[in-house]
């Protein structure tokens, strides 16, 4: 078939010349872009092409020529010729009488050497030989004395020739992607360049006497091998873009504080310690538009500071303008500012597994054997002594509760440390650290974590480190812990020391601490430490940063956000849902809603045992907590109430159930026993299905509960799973009491009951992708066995998902 079509090809061409001859016309397009044939190119050409004597302009790129006609030569008119991404390894002589070409593109060929004759195109004012294989250029180049642009990227070539130096009109000379050690002297000649470009090189350092190229306007020298520039580079004055990523550079002269044109400066990828103040003055000015500094780890700047790349694709906020970036980092240099060296430690883990045990021991305290459990949240100060300077933690202990994991998402960061407790001597100790560093992994990302072995008496137990590490790292360390006092467990010391020791590594290796924070960003925060209110409208917020001179809306926001992986402050303006109210003290919040989501058994007698919560029932709860010292009562005052109950909707930790959300469906308030009549429905056509985890996330049925609220029957829901109805359909989906498996049965008529079912699964996987890195297989019932709904799709039993759009009705052999 190939031969079919290149023959047809050779005969299109034929016609497309002939036509062209007829018309009169001076240019002709035989290029693949625009002439092909079934995606066939040209092999060859037809000779009639001789017969277009006053031809002016030919293009014949990206076609499969291996050889050019001797008939090409007498086209004597041609001014433009084009033959790039074709296969030439070489050019006959013929194209030697062409001496009227102005424009000759050779690119992406396979050329090895120039013929001679080329020097007799003196009329050539671009010459187009990128990506070929040359290795060395004739001195004859210099004959083309009309060069205007020459493009020589992407060769082998170590030297250019002296002649080089008489293309006194050359303004334009790309020689990228080649391997010169040195910027050729020949080109000190060249004073009417304006774009040079020398990247992908193996350069090494800058002549002085680049400062003649007065007229430059583009200027790259990415991927070099420069470890300094020379201050000659501030004398060009006309210079508006200037390409140094990906070199050694680790400082910059002052020098460029004189290009003030410059409106592009690419500096990513080298290992700049300091930045020149001119630099700064020079953005001041409002002329540089474009400056990328990512990749200078010693620099201190955070990504939030640099925002995004100019070169990364995706919506979201633009690139950061180089008057903020430069501005934050001036001002966190030298007396005006300081690293913080604070991060956050945030420790998780089963009651009853010894978390605050472990920080007591960590913080030089004796354990208390009577250790009440955690109320929501404790924040604790923990100094670690690393080889560079202390680093001030703040530990965040949570409750291990069940019913509060659904509030992990909402106080796990990513620029955090972790710390998982488990109790070593427990059966399900590996489900155990799959379910913590899931949830760690779905809402903190890559973030480090260590995990403490507790309850060990010091000595390791067998694990599979090994394939929790491949699934959920970095893990940065396994430590056998004992928090029992060293009288009573010998060598309980020791593994205290031994986590304390990982934590302090840990924290040696992250990079908030060594974050420099500006002056006036030590105030506002010393200020947000010492706060009274239990939250801060966003814009009380700004005007208090203001007031503390800082005024840059970007930069309150990227102290917002500091702040908030600090644990100083949470901040929710990244969530939609809580744009408007985005600065809480961390432990008003924690503890506030850890009460209201334990209301059932702060008493003898549930409070909420329908679990409705209402604004008064909230102040109920509240006040009976801060009875049992679970909370401070006084700081949840009656308008607060309102506001608290809000945002466990915005959490979905609750539902409302009307329109002012004033009444509220708690689902970790929900009996733990199943209410009467919610077992499976039962009748004709009956569909069971299932999803596997390693281990179901904790808040995962809560939410399932939230969001299919509305499908609930009556009050037929119970912790773990509820009854629902569509229309003639009934279904009641749950989790077991093992963790490992979500369950939906479902019953009714056809139509109704393919709804409602897909309404659950859609509803499912949509949560799923809410988690990282879990792993979930959906499971279908026929004939008496569960089989992974892949392996119906892999038989052709039910349809591939991918292809199916619309609701799909599952096989009859589902139906029971």
């Amino acid at each position: 078939m190939t031969g079919v079509y290149r023959d047809e090809a050779y005969r299109r061409a034929e016609q497309e010349i002939e036509a062209t001859l007829r018309s009169g016309a001076k240019e002709l397009d035989l290029s693949q872009r625009y002439y092909s044939i079934d995606s066939q190119s040209l092999t060859e050409l037809p000779e009639s092409l001789g017969k277009f004597t006053d031809l002016q302009r030919l293009n014949l790129g990206n076609n499969k020529l291996t050889h050019l006609p001797e008939s090409l030569g007498q086209l004597t008119q041609l001014q433009a010729l084009d033959l790039a991404g074709n296969q030439l390894t070489a050019l006959p002589e013929c194209l030697g009488q062409l001496t009227k070409l102005q424009s000759l593109n050779l690119s992406n060929n396979q050329l090895t050497a120039l013929p001679e004759w080329l020097g007799q195109l003196s009329q050539l004012q671009m010459l187009d030989l990128s990506v070929n294989h040359l290795e060395a250029l004739p001195e004859w180049l210099g004959l083309l004395t009309k060069l205007q642009s020459l493009k020589l990227s992407n060769n082998r070539l170590t030297a250019l020739p002296e002649s080089l130096g008489k293309l006194s009109q050359l303004y334009w000379l790309l020689l990228g992607a080649n391997q010169l050690k040195a910027v050729p002297e020949t080109l000190r000649q060249l004073t009417q360049l304006q774009t040079v470009n020398l990247g992908a090189n193996q350069l090494k350092a800058l002549p002085e006497w680049l400062a003649q190229f007065t007229q430059l306007l583009q200027l790259s020298l990415s991927d070099n091998q420069l470890r300094a520039l020379p201050e000659s580079l501030g004398q060009l004055a006309q210079l508006q873009e200037l390409q140094l990523d990906g070199n050694h550079l680790t400082t910059l002269p002052e020098s460029l504080g004189k290009l003030t044109k410059l409106q592009t400066l690419l500096l990513d990828y080298n290992h700049l310690t300091i930045l020149p103040e001119s630099l700064g003055e020079l953005a001041a000015k409002g002329v540089l538009k474009k400056l990328q500094l990512h990749k200078n780890p010693a620099l201190g700047l955070p990504d939030e500071v640099l925002g995004r790349s100019w070169f990364e694709s995706g919506s979201g906020k633009p690139p950061k303008s180089p008057k903020e970036i430069l501005e934050y980092y001036f001002s966190t240099r030298g007396r005006e500012g300081q690293a913080l060296r604070e991060l956050r430690l945030i420790v998780v883990g089963r009651p009853k597994a010894g978390k605050t045990s472990l920080i007591k021991r960590l913080r030089g305290l004796p354990m208390n054997p009577q250790e009440m459990e955690t109320h929501g949240i404790d924040i604790l100060p923990l100094d670690l002594n690393c080889t560079d300077g202390p680093v001030h933690a703040r530990v965040w202990d949570f409750g291990g509760q069940h019913v509060l994991h659904a509030m992990h998402e909402f106080f796990l960061r990513s620029r955090c440390l972790y710390l998982l407790v488990v109790e070593q001597r427990t059966n399900d100790v590996e489900r155990d650290l799959t379910y913590w560093l899931q949830l760690i992994r779905s809402y903190a990302g890559t973030a480090p974590v260590v995990v403490a072995l507790n309850q060990s008496k010091g000595i390791p137990r067998s694990l599979a480190r090994a394939a929790l590490e491949r699934g959920y790292g970095p893990i940065l360390a396994w430590v056998p812990t004992e928090c029992a006092a060293e009288a009573d467990v010998p060598g309980a010391d020791a593994t205290i020391e031994a986590l304390r020791q990982a934590l302090t590594a840990a924290a040696a290796g992250m990079p908030e601490p060594k974050k420099l924070f500006p002056g006036k960003w030590l105030e506002i925060k010393h200020w947000l430490e010492g706060m009274k209110e239990p939250y801060l409208e966003y814009a009380t917020y700004a005007e208090h940063c203001r007031l503390l001179h800082e005024d840059n809306p970007e930069q309150q926001a990227a102290l917002a956000a500091a702040m908030d992986e600090l644990g100083v402050a949470l901040n929710y303006a990244r969530d939609p849902r809580l744009r408007d109210t985005t600065v809480l003290r961390p432990n008003w919040l924690g503890n506030g809603i850890y009460a209201l989501l334990r209301a059932n058994i702060l008493t003898p007698t549930p409070l909420a045992p329908d679990g409705v919560l209402t604004v008064g029932k909230v102040g109920e709860i509240l006040a009976v907590a801060g009875q049992s010292n679970v909370l401070k009562a006084s700081e949840y005052p009656p308008e607060k109430w309102e506001f608290l109950l809000r945002l466990m909707n915005l959490f979905q930790l609750s539902f409302p159930l009307d329109e002012a959300g004033s009444r509220c469906l708690v689902p970790t308030l929900l009996p733990a026993d199943e209410p009467a009549e919610s077992g499976e429905p039962t009748g004709p056509g009956v569909v069971k299905l299932r999803y596997e985890f390693d281990v179901v996330p904790g808040p995962l049925i809560g939410r399932l509960l939230v969001r299919l609220f509305a499908l609930i029957d009556g009050r037929k829901a119970w912790q773990r799973g509820a009854r629902l109805r569509y229309v003639t359909a009934q279904a009641r989906v749950w989790a077991d009491l093992n963790e490992k498996y979500v369950y939906a049965t479902v019953a009714g008529g056809n139509h109704d009951r393919d709804e409602l079912l897909e309404m659950i699964r859609e509803t499912l996987k949509e949560m799923f992708r809410e988690y990282e890195r879990l792993r979930v297989v959906e499971q279908w019932w026929i004939d008496n066995n569960w089989v992974p709904r892949g392996t119906l799709e892999k038989f052709g039993v039910m349809p591939h998902e991918e292809d199916n759009d619309d609701v799909q009705p599952w096989p009859k052999e589902a139906a029971q």
